[in-house]
Order: C-alpha cells, then structure tokens, then sequence
C-alpha cells in the first residue's frame, strides 16, 4: 500500500491518477516545443506537396513517442486529455502551446491516426 493509498477517497484518488507518461510529455512537448514545431513545419511542407510523410511521422514517434502520444490525443482524445490535464493542474501556458500545434497542424490529423490505425493493422 502506497501512502496516497491511505484509505478513503485517498484510494478512489489513486485510481484516477495521472500517468506520468503525460506528464512527462507534457514537459518535454513545451521544453522542446520550438524544435517540434520546426520538424512539423517540414513534415507539413512535405505533405501539401502531396508527398508520403509515413516515415517522417514513423521517425518522430520513434525518436518522441510520448510527444506523438500527446499529439495524438490532442487530435483524438480531446476531452479524455484535458480530463488529466485538469486533473494535473497543468499550466495554461503549456495548454496554450499544445492548442497553438493543434490548430497550425491540423492538416496531419488524418495521417496521423493512418499511421496508427495502420501500425494496429486496421487500415488494410
């Protein structure tokens, strides 16, 4: 037993606690955010070509698997995400920073959720 297993609504607490994956992504996604951006603008530039960006998403979520995480949900898990980022209490400055890429990058939501539905073996 933990010590935020105490009893109670301590346990009930517990259940429902943030993984630190999030907020661990979250913390890198804003540290980083000026170099995700810059990835992302080429990955986009590359796509209104009507180029294959594939790869390139494969290589950014090897390199940043819990950002593409972060990113992800901030496309397809909208409420469930800013359920624990509530439940977190993280700074609206950090939000901000994820809304600013949602909207420059909305474009990549559908390749993004390819990439995966894909990787699931959904998308055949």
């Amino acid at each position: 037993m933990t010590e935020e297993e105490g009893g109670g609504e301590k346990g009930k607490e517990e259940e429902e606690k943030v993984p630190r994956t999030l907020l661990k992504a979250m913390d890198d996604f804003y540290r980083d955010s000026e170099a995700v951006f810059k990835e992302f603008d080429e990955i986009l530039a590359t796509y209104s070509k009507g180029e294959d960006i594939m790869d390139d998403l494969k290589t950014f979520r090897s390199k940043n698997p819990g950002i593409f995480t972060l990113i992800y949900d901030s496309f397809h898990k909208e409420v469930e995400l800013e359920h624990k980022l509530d439940k977190a209490g993280i700074e609206q400055e950090k939000r901000d920073k994820v809304a600013e890429f949602k909207d420059r990058f909305s474009d990549l939501a559908d390749e993004m959720d390819l990439l995966v539905l894909e990787e699931l073996g959904l998308n055949r």
